[in-house]
């Protein structure tokens, strides 16, 4: 159960955090939904918990807790710092076989730190592992220490939310735009049936190893309804990528308050809504059915 007050929602993006703030009681209300911008690149500071930039990160944090009374916050985790992996359901329903998968695709990291997640998938024989070893994040750990509950999301789970949130049975991917990856999730009558991240060094390599991938990835190549594509860089790939995306249905770009179906006190941004979009998300008192297993 979700402590009282607001909840804080935390997403980032090369210099900028983005951040929103639920209003309690209100399911698709938002208190504010906003952008912080640092001198310097967010993501690396957190890895590196540098001297210059990550203090002033942290503070900028619990100068928000403070501000809007928060006591949860929810964080994306950047998916090019997990393992997403989907094995059979015969690997996950042996102990033995469930560590050793483990422990092959983890080498080098203590079994300790390593947090296991298991995903239900639209196939009954499979499951989806994420993996993150918590000696690799345990400044984001710092970051939110002030919390009294905290919550790490993968990027993938954003699609989950977005389903809880809209209802939406359909057929659809959700794609997450950044500098130097996308990540992305299928999803087929209300359950995930795919997910995975494709990095790239520049934007023009994007199309080739889209099709790469999909050559190996059954579900991207399966048709969808819809395609909902968000985060800092989204206006770029979808200006590179939509000639590809024709087997995915409608497009959508969701850079407004009515296209992400929540309402805000302020109407205008002086950044990229679309880019605030899964902290938006996170920040919602949404209630779904649980589809995961820690382990």
């Amino acid at each position: 159960m979700r402590p009282e007050g607001p909840c804080l929602g935390i997403c980032y993006s090369d210099n900028h955090l983005f951040y929103s703030v639920s209003d309690p009681g209100q399911s698709a209300r938002l208190l504010r939904i906003g952008s912080v911008d640092f001198g310097f690149d967010v993501a690396t500071s957190i890895v590196k918990e540098d001297v210059e930039g990550f203090p002033a990160l942290k503070k900028a944090i619990e100068n928000l807790k403070e501000q809007f009374s928060c006591n949860s916050v929810k964080l994306l985790t950047p998916a090019t710092q997990e393992c997403w992996t989907v094995v059979p359901r015969s690997v996950y329903d042996d102990a033995s076989e469930r560590e050793a998968h483990i422990q092959l695709l983890m080498r080098g990291s203590e079994r300790s730190e390593v947090q296991a997640i298991w995903h239900t998938v639209s196939n009954s024989d499979s499951k989806l592992l994420l993996l993150r070893d918590n000696s690799s994040i345990k400044g984001i750990h710092t970051l939110l220490n002030a919390f009294s509950t905290t919550e790490l999301v993968a990027e993938f789970e954003i699609g989950i939310d977005w389903q809880a949130h809209t209802a939406n049975r359909g057929s659809y991917l959700m794609i997450q735009c950044h500098k130097n990856y996308l990540s992305v999730a299928s999803f087929i009558l209300g359950k995930l049936r795919g997910c995975t991240y494709i990095e790239f060094e520049h934007l023009n390599d994007l199309a080739y190893l889209w099709n790469l991938y999909s050559q190996n990835l059954s579900w991207m190549r399966g048709m969808h309804d819809d395609a909902f594509v968000f985060g800092e860089y989204a206006a770029n790939v979808i200006n590179l990528m939509s000639t590809y995306w024709s087997d995915h249905g409608e497009l959508h770009i969701l850079n407004t308050l009515e296209s992400m179906g929540v309402d805000a006190p302020e109407k205008t941004y002086g950044f990229r809504l679309e880019s605030s979009f899964p902290a938006v998300l996170m920040s919602l008192d949404i209630s779904e059915i649980p589809n995961t297993l820690l382990l």
